[in-house]
């Protein structure tokens, strides 16, 4: 009998804005929105699975790199401003894994971005994509949120994702006038 606790599929961190990442406007810079993502799901993976990308691709001679991203900007994150990016496997394949990535204002219920990253997997002494192997390919089974990702889906998904946060109790006692008015969004 297996005593191990199921997996977490959907996984959290708070990230702070940082200053250094922002336009003029004290807006995080559109280019710096994925580095926020793969950084968070970089740390996500250390923390929940143990797993540490680089060292671990190293003595597996695979790893990933992205190869295909979609990403909406929905709100603006600002410049020290508490937010939450929350990633989860939504497709995988012999070579290919597709995460989605979500930042959250402090509540946890307006959307500020919403990314689809597709990575493929790579031999790194050969240079070209290689498969899973079976230990992999069992992990993702276990981790992975189904019935979510569609290739053309990606704006039908947004929808869906925002409609799912805004109807979320607030977190940490902030009301909706803490996140700010709808004045001006793409909402």
């Amino acid at each position: 009998m297996n005593d191990q606790p199921p997996l977490v599929k959907e996984m959290e961190n708070s990230v702070l804005i940082r200053f250094q990442d922002c336009d003029p406007y004290g807006h995080l810079n559109n280019a710096r929105y994925m580095d926020y993502f793969l950084n968070a799901r970089q740390d996500q993976l250390a923390q929940f699975y143990n797993f540490h990308i680089f060292s671990d691709g190293r003595l597996m001679n695979h790893n990933w790199v992205v190869s295909k991203t979609q990403i909406a900007y929905l709100q603006p994150a600002a410049v020290m401003e508490e937010t939450f990016i929350r990633t989860c496997l939504i497709q995988m394949g012999q070579r290919v894994l597709v995460i989605e990535a979500v930042m959250l204002d402090k509540t946890k219920r307006r959307v500020k971005a919403f990314a689809w990253i597709e990575f493929t997997y790579f031999n790194l002494a050969t240079g070209r994509a290689g498969s899973h192997p079976e230990d992999l390919m069992a992990f993702f089974r276990a981790v992975i949120i189904n019935d979510v990702y569609e290739p053309d889906g990606f704006n039908q998904r947004i929808d869906a994702v925002r409609l799912q946060y805004r109807k979320r109790e607030p977190v940490g006692g902030a009301s909706s006038a803490d996140g700010g008015s709808d004045e001006g969004s793409t909402e």
